[in-house]
């Protein structure tokens, strides 16, 4: 009996020590099943299917089915006045969004330092994050509406009569208009931010500042901005990618009048899947909107490194 038994070290059985890893290198799979699924379903199939279909003319008010055109949808984008001038307006909107948000965020967060009743406060700005987007939207429309709305009787009554507008209704300012709204509703977020950002920041530094005979202003641009770095960084980049696919406050607010004044990428493409029927060239919009927004976050990422991603 006592030679025998070295035989027996080592093997196995469905349930020993093989079986056992087996199923120990398994379970993790399972539990990630459920999501890998839900990714599959409503992320990884959708992007496929818009991807194949950006190769077809697939327009049910002319033709049934798909017919195959190559490359022709994406010529066509390429080569649209349209779609050029809506690209300058998702770059203006996007770029002048995040940056004011950035700013008021920043002013905000510096400012709730200072107060009293500092979380009441962040309470209450953070209130129109929390805001659903149309409820906003439709709230800084009545804000902008001509006869009765708050801004121009605002301007009214200190006397500004002449400065009262039309906003929403003029290319010339329907953009800005739909901008400012964007601002107040995503400055929220970026503030709340950095506020965790400068919770973070030992005292003793500022107080060592402080000996040394730094202003404020001083120490703010030595100190709290180059730590507040990779929040920053990070919070910028959610936001432009955010900002650059944002359709609903837009949408709601002018529809992309007046005359495409505030059409962006989003809404150009609803309104050609939706309004004119032509889903295989929304769909090629589609695809040319997805690789700015995945390549110009690559690029971001390479050129601010890890910082951009803490």
């Amino acid at each position: 009996m006592t030679q025998a038994a070295p035989a027996l070290v080592g093997r196995t059985t469905r349930s020993g020590p093989r079986g056992l890893h087996w199923r120990s290198r398994l379970t993790p799979y399972l539990f990630l099943a459920p999501a890998l699924l839900a990714v599959g379903v409503f992320v990884v199939y959708p992007i496929v299917n818009v991807a194949i279909q950006s190769f077809f003319d697939v327009n049910p008010t002319k033709h049934e089915g798909w017919e195959f055109i190559g490359f022709e949808n994406y010529v066509q984008a390429f080569t649209d006045s349209a779609v050029w001038g809506v690209f300058a307006n998702s770059i203006a909107w996007t770029v002048g969004s995040v940056a004011l948000q950035l700013v008021v965020a920043m002013a905000g967060a510096l400012l709730l330092q200072q107060l009293a009743g500092a979380r009441v406060l962040r309470a209450v700005f953070v209130l129109p994050w929390a805001t659903p987007v149309v409820v906003g939207a439709l709230a800084w429309k009545l804000l902008y509406q001509p006869d009765y709305g708050m801004i121009n009787q605002i301007l009214g009554v200190l006397g500004l009569r002449g400065l009262e507008h039309a906003w929403l209704a003029d290319p010339g300012t329907a953009l800005g208009a739909v901008v400012a709204a964007n601002v107040w509703r995503g400055f929220p977020f970026i503030m709340v931010l950095l506020i965790a950002g400068m919770a973070s920041i030992p005292a003793e530094i500022y107080e060592a500042a402080g000996v040394d005979g730094a202003s404020w202003a001083r120490s703010f641009w030595s100190l709290t901005l180059p730590l507040l770095k990779p929040m920053l960084l990070t919070s910028t980049l959610m936001a432009l990618i955010w900002t650059f696919n944002n359709f609903s406050l837009i949408y709601v607010m002018t529809g992309g009048g007046p005359a495409g004044a505030t059409d962006i990428l989003t809404t150009f493409v609803y309104k050609n899947a939706f309004s004119s029927f032509d889903f295989g060239y929304a769909s090629a919009l589609s695809m040319i909107l997805f690789a700015i927004v995945a390549l110009g976050s690559a690029l971001y990422i390479r050129a601010f490194g890890k910082d951009a991603l803490a």
